[in-house]
């Protein structure tokens, strides 16, 4: 017996080739004799899907009855099943004949030769002629117009596969079957093509494809790899586990992996395609060193450390920790994260140390440890499929996070409610049960009135409260006043909206809360997370399965530079740098003691410089002079530095105003891990040789404190590259959190999720498990969240708001992205205004005209982008364009608790710009290549 009922609900016992098995009640017959180490042909089978049953290769025969179809027949109890016989053989062969025989023969030909599920089928039936005619009938037979997305018609088997992985998968509902018999075909749209039927690129339809007739152009160009490897994508805080193929040393394409715990398989256009940056020819490759004149030269690597070294230590000597200042990455490892904080701490004797979740999600950290005993988010994505409500707010993840944006999708067309807060009328919002289409600046005013509702009309969990929270009476005083009328007159959301949306999420039984950038960066944005945390908690909302609070954090490794300490306040883990036990384990590792100095935030550091008491800084893979606010206030403190050193791939705006700039590596190149929204740990894999010239990230901080006389304990001896498990294992050492995590443990269980206490600890998908929190009473803070305006408003001169955000095609600055075929796409050419159609008459403007677009700090120009997905009042733009500048027009406003900038919320105006030759003809669609945006200050 090969299974017994022990354990199993509803359990059914079967036999499967003599041998009895019993498996849970409505399994399939072809997943239960899989269990059973058997198994048939399948052509239009997924596990991914539902069972679809249109290629009938995977009969079966039944004890006393005819044969069924496999994947979709539930077993019965007490049948007899068989996978292989004579009759069935039969079956298949005249099968798979009548499918060649609208199929090419001229295999060899074939890109899917070797590895095509059709021929293995032939090939284990015996067919080699079919006696059918073969007409081939299809025209065009091939569709080569799409950049990553190449079909052949000819070679289609009819599986729907494509169709369904596009549907079920991506939940984008582009492809369909088009046609009968002989003429099947598949279309995009109304067979308009991919690009216009809005197809979102993430070559789904391409993976599941059982033969060549979908197919990327990185198998046709350079054949099958040489060998595959399993890293962990390094664009959003998604995760997605990635089979890199490579082939004479270079990526030819990337898959996703099908084992992956984040993506289960699935990845975006981004994590797919999206990966020639690394064999550009832009990449730097030697070091540079600013000359008197302002220019660059090329310079040796023991040239450039030297100067590094030689200055560091002048800094370091003379100025104290208040000369110097570290940005860290969120684009690099937890080890190279690490290894930073510590080069600013034991080698510089300084806590100024930050990096970009301070500009992003430094709200929702702080927000989730004041108040739960966390800084990071509650649940794993896979819990939206537990949820019965998902609340999302402030986000936009079918853009900026696909992969989990189609999980949500998912979950909603399988019945999960969906209320939406978004200025933008966005893809999840046309989903929505409730869409609530807030002001820009006002989420705290419309989540204070949900919680007037739920405490005003009964819908909280008093029981709850008084066993796990602390904080209620004072939050309660705090919200009197907020009702939903009062909350309309400030975000201009019906009032009967709010309250539907309170007692919807009042009423759930496992309701979670999702927020993006929109709440973080919006104004005031640890007060909107103190809300919706204050929510989960009344109503006993956390804790739980598929209930809970949780930020959907923007770049791949944002949660993990902050996990391992590269923040001024706190170590790793985040111990605080004051905390006396945190301090005397640090010095005991360390062998130093911590330093005490209040450490700088990156926008504190850009006022030292320009005050001129920071004199050093060095820039670890981040472009703060494009992606930062008020950019003239952050150039001009780059300037007024002594000594700058910044560390990139890519020459950018910041490393313009570097004394030396050094050439780091991509994820593709490096090892380590990286720690994703959900908390999840996982292995990062060297998939390629770094380039020569180039020195992996870690290895240069670690080669310059040894150049400056400090062992930081990353190596294995001098003179030897970063080992970074035993930076792992120093992190686990010094991060109770983090007790159990190591390197042998990743490669055993692929991931593990934080809190991992020790090394017999499973990890902890959900926290707070029973409603006990990790703060040091164990229970719930609620918290006050006072209204306030945003930091700034429209008036008369500037009467629209400006908000921004990511786009589909493009990563942060694009520094990646707009070095890959990405840019061969329509959508991912250039920056526009998204503009209402109301709006753009108002003010005499067209589609595709050019705008100037200015705020109280500068203007930009760009084309117009009339599209009803911005609503009235709104304009909406991406900062992913170096030439078009946007976070110029941005302010200096910053969240109180944090310093996070308020990028979501900028008052301007736009005007029409005279047109010129060239702009109409850009303006009806002749020319689709980008052109430098004006800027003016």
């Amino acid at each position: 017996m090969i299974a017994t009922a022990d354990g199993i609900p509803n359990p059914v016992t079967v036999t499967v080739n003599g041998s009895e098995l019993t498996v849970r009640e409505g399994t399939t017959v072809l997943e239960a004799l899989r269990s059973a180490g058997s198994d048939v042909p399948t052509l239009c089978y997924s596990d991914q899907m539902k069972p679809y049953g249109a290629c009938r290769t995977c009969l079966v025969e039944v004890e006393g009855r005819k044969p069924v179809a496999s994947c979709h027949t539930p077993v019965a109890e007490g049948a007899s099943y068989r996978t292989h016989s004579p009759k069935l053989t039969r079956l298949r062969r005249n099968i798979t004949e009548l499918i060649v025989s609208d199929h090419p023969l001229d295999c060899l030909d074939c890109t899917a030769n070797g590895r095509c599920d059709l021929q293995d089928l032939a090939q284990d039936v015996g067919l080699r002629t079919p006696r059918y005619e073969n007409p081939r009938t299809h025209n065009p037979p091939r569709d080569d117009t799409h950049p990553f997305i190449k079909l052949e018609m000819d070679k289609c088997i009819g599986c729907a596969l494509c169709v369904r992985a596009c549907d079920e998968v991506q939940g984008s509902f582009i492809l369909g079957m088009e046609g009968r018999g002989y003429d099947t075909r598949v279309i995009a749209g109304n067979d308009t093509g991919f690009e216009e039927a809005q197809c979102v690129s993430c070559g789904q339809c391409v993976l599941v494809c059982p033969v060549a007739a979908l197919e990327e152009p990185g198998t046709r160009e350079h054949g099958l790899p040489d060998r595959q490897i399993t890293t962990t994508c390094s664009y959003c805080g998604v995760g997605c586990s990635l089979n890199v193929n490579v082939k004479d040393g270079r990526v030819i394409n990337i898959e996703p992996n099908a084992e992956g715990s984040a993506n289960l398989g699935h990845a975006c256009v981004k994590g797919r395609f999206a990966h020639q940056f690394a064999h550009s020819e832009d990449r730097l490759t030697s070091p540079l060193i600013r000359n008197a004149d302002g220019s660059f030269r090329e310079a040796s690597w023991d040239e450039a450390l030297d100067l590094i070294t030689t200055k560091f230590t002048e800094i370091r000597d003379r100025h104290g920790p208040e000369g110097y200042a570290s940005i860290s990455s969120s684009r690099c490892t937890n080890e190279e994260n690490y290894l930073m904080q510590k080069f600013a701490r034991v080698v510089m004797g300084t806590n100024s140390i930050d990096n970009c979740s301070r500009v992003c999600h430094s709200p929702s950290a702080y927000g989730l440890g004041q108040a739960l005993g966390t800084g990071a988010g509650t649940n794993p994505f896979e819990d939206v499929h537990l949820s019965d409500l998902i609340v999302l707010v402030g986000a936009n993840p079918t853009e900026a996070h696909p992969v989990f944006g189609s999980r949500i999708k998912q979950a909603v067309l399988k019945g999960c409610k969906l209320i939406v807060l978004d200025p933008r009328n966005i893809e999840l919002a046309r989903m929505a049960d409730l869409h609530l289409p807030l002001r820009p600046g006002s989420n705290v005013a419309v989540i204070n009135a949900m919680q007037h509702v739920l405490i005003e009309e009964g819908l909280i969990d008093t029981d709850f409260i008084e066993r796990h929270a602390t904080g209620y009476e004072e939050m309660r005083v705090e919200l009197e006043g907020c009702t939903p009328e009062w909350a309309a007159e400030i975000s201009g959301v019906d009032p009967e909206l709010i309250r539907r949306a309170a007692r919807m999420y009042g009423a759930a039984e496992a309701a979670q809360f999702l927020w993006g950038l929109g709440v973080t960066e919006a104004g005031h944005g640890s007060n909107s997370v103190f809300g919706m945390i204050n929510m989960a908690v009344m109503t006993g909302n956390i804790g739980r399965p598929g209930a809970g609070t949780s930020p959907i954090r923007g770049q791949n490794n944002v949660q993990g530079a902050s996990d391992v300490g590269a923040l001024p306040d706190v170590f790793s883990d985040y111990r605080k740098v004051t905390d006396e036990q945190a301090r005397a384990d640090h010095r005991r590792v360390w062998g130093i003691e911590p330093p005490t100095n209040h450490g700088l935030r990156i926008p504190d550091m850009f006022d030292a410089a320009i005050a001129g008491t920071l004199k050093g800084m060095y820039v670890l893979a981040e472009d703060v002079a494009q992606s930062d606010p008020n950019t003239n206030h952050v150039t001009a403190a780059l300037e007024s530095l002594d000594f700058l050193v910044v560390q990139e791939i890519f020459m950018n705006p910041t490393a313009e105003f570097a004394d030396v700039v050094l050439p780091g590596t991509t994820f593709l190149e490096k090892s380590g891990t990286f720690v994703n929204s959900d908390r999840r740990i996982q292995r990062v894999r060297p998939v390629i040789d770094p380039l020569p010239g180039t020195m992996i990230d870690g290895d240069i901080v670690n080669t310059i404190a040894r150049r400056m006389g400090v062992d930081l304990g990353a190596d294995d001896g001098p003179g030897t590259p970063v080992n970074p498990a035993k930076v792992m294992d120093e992190i686990a050492e010094l991060s109770p959190k983090w007790g159990g995590v190591s390197y042998d443990r990743l490669e055993e269980h692929g991931f593990l999720q934080w809190p991992c206490w020790d090394p017999d600890h499973p990890g902890t998908p959900v926290v707070h498990a029973g409603g006990e929190t990790l703060r040091p009473d164990g229970k719930a803070q609620l918290t006050r969240t006072p209204w306030q305006e945003p930091g700034e408003l429209p008036d008369d001169e500037y009467p629209m708001m400006l908000t921004t955000g990511r786009q589909l095609f493009h990563y942060n600055v694009g520094t990646m992205t707009r070095r890959t075929d990405i840019v061969k796409l329509d959508q991912a050419q250039e920056e526009t205004l998204r503009i209402h159609p109301r709006d753009a008459r108002r003010l005499d403007i067209r589609h595709g005209e050019m705008v100037e677009v200015t705020s109280r700090r500068g203007s930009v120009k760009v084309r117009a982008e009339l599209t009803k997905a911005t609503n009235r009042g709104t304009v909406f733009m991406t900062f992913h364009f170096p030439e078009s500048r946007t976070n110029l027009l941005i302010g200096a406003a910053v969240d109180e608790f944090t310093g996070c900038p308020e990028y979501k919320v900028c008052a301007v105006r736009i005007e029409k710009v005279e047109a010129t030759p060239e702009a109409d003809e850009r303006s009806e669609g002749r020319d689709h290549s980008p052109s430098p945006a004006e800027v003016t200050v």
